[in-house]
């Protein structure tokens, strides 16, 4: 008599199944060392992966960034601190003084300086005589990236070259305009591949093809 299937068929789970777009290739010796108490020898190796609903371009070109960073000895993980990346901002142009986000007072600055300030706006002026104009595209991405992101192509993030969480420094030369998706995504998986990794582990990075 044929055993009754009780889970769903591997096609069926793969179908289903959400992609993700890192993975630690040896979280089980990382998995055991915590259960055990211990400290596990040689470096984590995270592998990351495009998902089809990523910005392909911002996607590789941030997988070149770390995997070079791992080869240049750059990456362990990061004590974690929700504060890392907050500045005191002085206030002006709209905005009040006090603590925000290093990666929020960029995004400021960077559309104060695509619309001159935000003096111009689209109802004057060409793409040749109004900066507003010819970057509005790029300034409506770099608005709608300040609330919520549900797929590819809704917004703009700033984004840390160096992750945070792979011991970034949290300062505004390290910082690069991303898909807002693509980013939020990668940090995320990052985050859950990374949890059973003590802090100050070395970090190496591979890419699936």
């Amino acid at each position: 008599m044929a055993k009754k299937r009780t889970a769903p068929s591997r096609r069926t789970q793969a179908k289903g199944a959400k992609i993700v777009s890192a993975h630690l290739e040896n979280a089980d010796v990382f998995r055991t060392a915590k259960a055990a108490g211990t400290t596990p020898r040689g470096p984590a190796v995270l592998v990351l992966r495009n998902r089809p609903d990523f910005d392909k371009r911002d996607f590789d070109r941030k997988a070149r960034d770390l995997v070079r960073l791992g080869r240049e000895g750059r990456l362990s993980k990061a004590k974690s601190d929700r504060t890392a990346n907050n500045v005191y901002h002085r206030g002006g142009r709209g905005t009040k003084p006090g603590t925000r986000t290093r990666t929020n007072v960029f995004r400021d600055r960077v559309i104060r300086r695509l619309t001159k300030n935000e003096r111009l706006t689209q109802q004057h002026g060409t793409p040749e005589t109004n900066q507003y104009v010819a970057n509005k595209g790029l300034v409506d991405r770099l608005y709608d990236g300040r609330g919520p992101i549900t797929a590819r192509g809704q917004g703009l993030d700033p984004d840390h070259v160096h992750e945070l969480q792979l011991d970034g420094k949290d300062e505004y030369a390290n910082l690069r305009l991303m898909d807002a998706w693509t980013n939020r995504q990668i940090g995320s998986d990052i985050s859950v591949a990374l949890r059973d990794v003590p802090e100050g582990t070395p970090i190496i990075v591979k890419v699936l093809p």
